[in-house]
């Protein structure tokens, strides 16, 4: 079975993303006996075989929960928005990212065929922590990789990603702060929100989350921020939220919301 270390580089052959400098170390790892040819052409077998599959449309399921929050501040262009998202979502399952995304599976399944065939009854379980490890590492690179991609369907499916990430390190936090502060479309920003909160554990995300709120021009994203300080009973946010208050183009709708939010949290 191929290492977790080796994940990403595999991936890459699999994947014909793999630079020249890359292919040298993936020849240079397989002579040295540290990744097995037959792995690697068991895994690729499968890559390929999945261009036969027919494309599936996805769920146009776009974190209801989250969004319903927001139904009572938001104006009707903001419905427009959503129904755009939903449409570009549609429009990223192209049949090359469809079998990309495949990818990962078959990592999977040849895992589990190997260690169903080769390992002994009592080490499945580790086994399969293992295999757990390696999908959990493909997620992250996959998150990170597309966050700077171009498109906004592509980062927005990135932040998706990340949420479903149970231990997210400092690099996928970091990368969903600065989606969040820098991301030019208002949607992939208020998704970062809901992926970030999935984290609000973390010290350093409810710090960031604070941070945050001086740094927005959006009055969606100003009032899901304000809703993300009232969930999190975050009473050291009290002063930025009236920092933003102070702002005399402030969205109407927004110094509604802010003045309820302070007042709720200094209860």
């Amino acid at each position: 079975m191929i290492d977790d270390k080796y994940i990403e580089l595999v991936t890459a052959y699999l994947d014909d993303s793999i630079s020249s400098k890359e292919r040298v170390r993936l020849n240079e790892l397989i002579d040295e006996g540290k990744i097995d040819i037959l792995d690697v052409k068991q895994m690729e077998s499968r890559y390929k075989s999945l261009e036969s599959l027919p494309v599936s449309e996805p769920s146009e399921q776009m974190r209801d929960s989250f969004y319903a929050m927001l139904n009572a501040e938001k104006d009707p262009q903001t419905s427009i928005q959503d129904s755009q998202l939903l449409d570009q979502i549609k429009d990223f399952f192209t049949p090359q990212k469809v079998r990309r995304w495949g990818l990962a599976m078959c990592l999977f399944l040849v895992g589990m065929a190997f260690g169903n065939l080769f390992t002994p009854f009592q080490d499945y379980e580790q086994e399969m922590d293992q295999l757990s490890s390696q999908v959990m590492q493909m997620r992250k690179v996959m998150a990170l990789s597309l966050l700077d991609a171009s498109s906004s369907t592509e980062r927005l499916k990135a932040v998706n990603i990340s949420s479903e990430i149970s231990s997210a390190d400092g690099r996928i936090i970091a990368a969903l702060l600065k989606t969040l502060n820098n991301d030019p479309n208002v949607n992939v920003r208020l998704a970062s929100i809901e992926a970030l909160l999935q984290h609000a554990r973390n010290p350093v995300v409810r710090k960031g989350l604070i941070q945050s709120i001086a740094k927005q021009e959006s009055p969606q994203v100003q009032v899901a921020l304000a809703n993300a300080m009232l969930a999190l009973q975050e009473t050291t946010s009290i002063d930025e939220l009236r920092n933003l208050l102070d702002r005399e183009e402030l969205d109407p709708t927004v110094r509604y919301k802010l003045t309820n939010t302070i007042a709720a949290l200094k209860k």
